[in-house]
């Protein structure tokens, strides 16, 4: 049948075409509808006539436009495949716009979870998969030295009496370098600042294959002592001091007290061993004796070595455990570092596990996560796509009889979920933009390989991929709901009633299904993330033995160029004494070594112990100034804090903390003296309580301290700390002014409240379980709206059913049980799974929980309530609609 002709001429020639389109279209259900009722040919043509004359009577329907969601389609063979992509892509799209709130709810849900993928995989990519940029970066590898027995957790080391005969003969590596960073004091004009120095051996930068942009790097022997002092710049403080000139080299360059030479500026693209590192200077490893010298000189670092080709870790591992145990004994030293004086054992790892290996874990953990998060949203996405296919049988089978093939209707069905898809990663893509630019402020300032975090190509090819994949599992179930579907059924259906209502039908089973496993992703990540929110609570109310609130830090740098021990500590006297005298002040002293930056000083020396015996005692010491327990607010146990008679003409007193009383001395160390400098006994005069010292995890370690004015101040970094009545970051301008006016010459650095810096060692925690709990909290809103949605699209489907139930005299509690049992049923399943799953998959999370088990009956008894009462709270509102059914108006529609 020709319908546009017809309607043409009925309406006139002046009909817009779209609305000429969706007419015949109309026209063409209308009279296929006609006939699987029963009605022959004619009384087809007239039904279908007379709708053509009700809307030439009524040209108000034409503005209107019928919004029919039939399309007529060809016959097969009538047009390309890509032609036939095309009209079902516009047609996918004409149905979107028609129904904008729900096209917007699917989009919304899927952008969520394709955003969250797309930037856990961009870090997964950048952190563990991404090439390092140097190279032969597959053969190198980090070096580890320890002794057997070490009592110290230290970061990766390497000593010299290991290292020079390794670099001298080695079989399995071809080169080996070393370095350690410090900040030196850069005068500037009218300034003082400090800037991040590598100090590197001449072979580390050849090693790697640096190539300068000026200039050249360090040249073997130029770290000797007695030739000029070299210095090779970065670019960004070559641009900074030198304004990029090109005559840069052999201009001098003053740090410290040193002036340097400049022979090389390295390119934009080189860090090592990271971005705060601003320029380098050649690092001497000195040897562990010296011929005509007493003594031993031990000098830590870190190391890197290239190995030979076709050598392993597990041959170069034995091959510098072997030099390392054939070096000299150094005696009490090595026990002053390691805390034992066991063999030597060096570990070698791939470069690239050991800058990721602490944070890998939490990033697969994460990156598993968001993937469930993603299933659950393309699940819940499928949900109400499989309800919405449903809904259109009667269209789908209409479109079939009028000579659509089975394979084209599920195309049409995919290609519809595929735009969907698209469209849901444009705006996931578009919110993993926002997303990522906020990286660098969420993540820790420690995380390794920030700068190589980008929505490159590669990641968003990645994206467009997670979208396709997503639209296409939307669309799956659908397509093969359309690929079973009868015809003549579904053209008899005069109601929806039967189709997919209740668990009898299929639909409604895979329904149920998908929702339970929604209910079960979502116990999951409700169990991790309970999990690492509690640990993260315990970290923070852990105690780390000081008193946290209103104490302001900061670090002074008095350098050995303006400073000589005598006026280092005049000048900080100086400092407590206009501190003390300021308002709002309660406290201030400083201390050589401040909890949770990770410096200590360490000695080790024989104690005689109460029973006449002799222990070699490992210990961290620290020099501090009268009233420094007081202002930190550690306690003290027994005995005095040190006070302004302790000076140098007084007889040296130490205190030590608990650890140390326990460890060596049965908990009785009051009354007890340690060993000193010429035979000269420092009686203990207090002890106090032990804290934390790089974390608040860490365990106890025997600590000693002195007072400050019974020994030279040989450190030139110094912590303030200050107690103050109010906040005490309003004080950081006063300190400010006081160190600038008593010591102009001082760096003033990290001025930050010592609850700041407790913190800062719990960004990582803080992180994940800020990260996880957002993945599980969404993971149970979109349950909660799907298991909504579901048991809406029940009552709607099953309104005939609850009717007849009512008329049968079921009571509005009996209506309320069915559709609340039904949500429970599906609820409890998913519980159920999920808690089994929980029990197989926490114990991932062991390396981070800290006072929870992997295992914690509380964690997973709360997750199963918040589910069930989820459940229920979404099962009220379709449970009170179902109970207002009217039977009456039911039966009889």
């Amino acid at each position: 049948m020709n319908w546009k002709t017809q309607i043409k001429a009925a309406l006139g020639p002046g009909i817009d075409e779209d609305v000429l389109e969706e007419l015949a279209q109309h026209a063409a259900a209308t009279y296929a509808s006609a006939r699987a009722d029963g009605g022959d040919a004619a009384d087809a043509q007239r039904r279908v006539t007379q709708q053509i004359h009700a809307w030439a009577a009524n040209p108000a329907l034409l503005r209107r436009r019928p919004k029919h969601d039939v399309a007529v389609v060809p016959p097969a063979g009538s047009a390309s495949p890509l032609a036939a992509i095309a009209q079902d892509t516009r047609y996918a799209w004409r149905l979107l716009r028609r129904q904008p709130a729900y096209a917007a709810l699917v989009v919304a849900t899927m952008a969520l979870g394709i955003a969250a993928t797309t930037v856990l995989g961009s870090v997964a990519y950048g952190v563990l998969l991404k090439p390092l940029p140097w190279a032969d970066a597959p053969r190198l590898v980090r070096l580890y030295e320890n002794r057997q027995g070490s009592t110290r957790r230290f970061r990766p080391m390497m000593t010299n009496g290991t290292y020079l005969p390794w670099r001298d003969a080695s079989s399995t590596l071809d080169a080996i370098g070393g370095w350690t960073v410090d900040r030196v004091v850069m005068p500037g004009q009218g300034t003082t600042g400090r800037i991040g120095i590598g100090y590197v051996t001449p072979s580390l930068l050849p090693m790697l294959r640096a190539e300068p942009a000026l200039g050249r790097t360090f040249l073997p022997g130029e770290d000797d002592p007695s030739r000029p002092p070299a210095i090779v710049l970065s670019f960004g403080l070559w641009q900074e001091r030198f304004g990029g000139r090109g005559d840069v080299l052999g201009q001098t360059l003053r740090l410290d007290d040193t002036n340097y030479t400049v022979v090389g500026v390295m390119p934009a693209t080189f860090a090592f061993p990271d971005r705060e590192t601003r320029a380098w200077l050649p690092y001497r490893v000195r040897p562990v004796t010296t011929p005509g010298q007493d003594g031993f000189y031990v000098s830590i670092f870190q190391a890197i070595g290239r190995l030979r080709p076709g050598a392993t870790v597990e041959q170069a591992a034995a091959e510098g455990t072997a030099r390392g145990r054939a070096a000299p004994d150094r005696g009490p030293v090595t026990m002053a570092v390691f805390g034992s004086n066991g063999p030597v054992d060096v570990s070698v790892v791939p470069l690239m596990q050991a800058l990721t290996g602490e944070v890998k874990p939490a990033i697969l953990v994460l990156l598993a996560a968001v993937v469930l998060l993603l299933v659950t949203a393309t699940a819940n996405v499928a949900s109400l796509q499989l309800a919405r296919a449903t809904s259109r049988r009667r269209e789908l089978a209409i479109r079939a009889a009028l000579g659509a093939a089975r394979g084209r209707l599920v195309r049409q069905t995919l290609v519809e979920n595929l735009v969907l898809g698209l469209l849901g990663g444009a705006a996931g893509l578009a919110l993993a933009a926002v997303m990522h630019r906020a990286l660098p402020a969420v993540l820790p300032v420690d995380f390794p390989r920030l700068d190589d975090l980008a929505l490159d190509y590669r990641i968003q090819a990645f994206a467009i991929a997670v979208s396709i994949a997503a639209g296409l599992g939307c669309g799956l179930l659908p397509a093969l709901q359309i690929a079973r579907h009868e015809l003549v059924p579904a053209l008899g259906e005069d109601s929806l009633a039967p189709v997919g209502g209740g668990l009898r039908a299929r639909t409604g089973r895979v329904r149920a299904l998908i929702m339970t496993g929604q209910v079960a992703i979502a116990c999951v990540l409700l169990v991790g993330a309970l999990l690492l929110v509690r640990s993260f609570i315990g970290m923070m109310n852990a105690d780390i033995g000081y008193d946290a609130g209103s104490v302001l830090t900061a670090r002074a740098v008095l350098p050995d160029a303006d400073y000589t021990p005598e006026r280092r500590l005049q000048a900080v006297d100086q400092i407590l004494q206009r501190l003390a005298a300021t308002p709002g002040v309660t406290r201030a002293a400083f201390t050589t070594a401040m909890p949770f930056t990770g410096g200590e000083a360490l000695s080790s020396f024989p104690l005689k112990q109460r029973d006449g015996s002799t222990v070699q005692v490992q210990t961290g010491s620290r020099q501090v100034s009268a009233g420094y327990f007081a202002a930190i607010g550690q306690k003290l146990i027994e005995g005095r804090e040190f006070t302004g008679r302790d000076t140098r003409t007084s007889q040296i007193a130490v205190i030590v903390n608990r650890e140390f009383a326990r460890k060596y001395l049965d908990g009785r160390a009051l009354g007890w003296s340690l060993p000193g400098d010429h035979n000269i006994e420092r009686p203990i005069v207090g002890v106090v309580g032990d804290t934390a010292r790089r974390t608040v995890t860490d365990t106890p370690q025997p600590e000693i301290y002195y007072a400050s004015g019974q020994r030279p101040l040989e450190y030139t970094d110094l912590y303030l700390v200050v107690r103050t009545t109010g906040e005490p970051r309003r004080l950081a301008p006063s300190l400010r002014s006081i160190v600038r006016d008593v010591a102009p010459q001082a760096p003033l650095e990290s001025i930050v409240t010592l609850e700041d810096r407790v913190a800062d060692t719990l960004s990582r925690p803080r992180l994940y379980a800020v990260l996880l709990g957002t993945f599980a909290a969404f993971a149970l809103a979109i349950a909660g709206v799907g298991l909504f949605g579901v048991l809406s699209y029940t009552v709607a489907q099953r309104a005939r059913e609850i009717g007849v139930r009512s008329a049968l005299g079921a009571q509005m509690r009996d209506i309320i049980g069915l559709i609340v049992g039904q949500a429970m049923a599906i609820a409890g399943a998913g519980v159920a799974i999920g808690l089994v799953a929980s029990y197989w998959l926490t114990g991932a999370l062991q390396k981070f929980l800290y006072g929870v088990t992997p295992h914690d009956a509380v964690s997973f008894g709360v997750v199963a309530a918040v589910l069930l009462l989820v459940s229920i709270l979404a099962s009220i509102v379709p449970a009170r609609r179902a109970a207002r059914v009217d039977p009456v108006k039911v039966l009889r529609s």
